[in-house]
């Protein structure tokens, strides 16, 4: 079923709980900052005021209606106020994910697109991953969860334990490109609350998800087959997959893909609806510079439309609908960056591209 003539419903989630270094430092330099002379894209203080005022052309077009924000807090933005300073600290960051306080909020948010979007197909853009757990969950009461496959374009598998993630950081010998700021890691004192790192794992945990029904796209830190003796990390993620959870690597992007890739959603996809949850960092410094965590180079823009269009194409031909669309990750503070070599960010460009090519 095509939902090309279907009313999408757009709405933003400006959820930032990030207590890295580097994020609070951007925040910090933000509320310290003077916003007088910005241009309107360095003045946007979230993703939904970013691409509502990009793309607002191509809404009638795409029966996209702006459906506003879900509240948030303000020290919990990208861009806090700065009233919020005393807010914005790592303890108060890890109180609030340690005392389930992003739990909380991604319960709201799933009332949230119950009362406020449904009966229209959500569109979401946000920071925080973890939030696509809260419009999941709402669809997943609306469809069943035997009905609703999610297909997600993320770098990272979020449903490692973090401590175990970071284990496998601090062991591994990663290159990372020339310029990234890179804080080295240490599991010591880190905790396995919900978090955006391990929110599949809760959702499957809760029964709210089916492994089999979850298909991840572009992800670059699948460990392969390869057994090593001691790995927590790849027997972790690996389990996760002899569960159910179906894998289509960043590396399988390297070569020849789109018949393979359509192959493989035709084997996995076996729902009559279908979610698409893009993480930017799948595209870090290939397709994006705006994402929050980059931290290896990800696949390109026409890969990112490929995957898309084949998407759409899968559920035209087997008529499943696309119940909904979130864009995740947004760097609010590198959004359309220009930089001294003349390499722009043009990650605008691509959302509206990725939205229209579904819609």
């Amino acid at each position: 079923m095509s939902i090309s003539e279907c009313t999408k419903k757009l709405f933003g989630v400006a959820l930032d709980a990030a207590d890295d270094p580097w994020s609070l430092q951007l925040k910090q330099a933000w509320m310290a900052g003077d916003h007088v002379d910005l241009d309107w894209l360095s003045a946007c203080l979230d993703p939904y005021d970013a691409v509502t005022g990009s793309m607002s052309a191509l809404f009638d077009q795409h029966y996209i209606k702006p459906a506003g924000k879900f509240s948030i807090p303000t020290w919990l933005w990208p861009k806090p106020n700065s009233s919020d300073s005393m807010y914005v600290t790592p303890k108060n960051m890890e109180s609030f994910i340690d005392s389930g306080g992003l739990l909380e909020i991604v319960k709201q948010l799933k009332s949230f697109v119950t009362q406020n979007i449904f009966p229209e197909i959500p569109i979401m853009l946000g920071i925080d991953h973890s939030a696509t757990a809260g419009v999941v969950s709402a669809l997943v009461e609306r469809y069943t969860r035997e009905e609703l496959c999610i297909v997600v374009l993320d770098q990272h598998f979020d449903a490692i334990p973090l401590s175990v993630r970071l284990e496998g950081l601090c062991q591994a010998k990663t290159v990372f490109p020339s310029g990234i700021p890179f804080f080295p890691p240490t599991p010591v004192g880190y905790s396995d609350q919900f978090c955006c790192g391990n929110f599949w794992a809760y959702l499957m945990e809760a029964g709210i998800v089916l492994p089999e029904n979850l298909v991840f796209v572009g992800v670059a830190d699948y460990p392969g087959h390869k057994e090593t003796p001691g790995s927590k990390f790849r027997k972790t993620y690996l389990d996760f997959e002899k569960r159910g959870c179906s894998f289509f690597p960043r590396n399988q992007f390297e070569r020849p893909y789109t018949g393979e890739f359509t192959r493989f959603l035709q084997e996995k996809i076996n729902a009559p609806n279908i979610y698409i949850s893009l993480d930017l960092d799948v595209g870090s410094f290939a397709s994006t510079y705006a994402a929050r965590y980059m931290d290896r180079p990800g696949i390109g823009e026409q890969n990112l439309l490929d995957v898309a269009g084949i998407i759409a194409d899968e559920c035209s031909r087997r008529k499943a609908k696309i119940t909904g669309i979130d864009i995740m990750e947004f760097n609010m503070h590198f959004l359309g960056i220009e930089m001294p070599d003349g390499v722009k960010d043009t990650t605008l460009g691509l959302v509206q591209k990725f939205i229209t090519a579904l819609t």
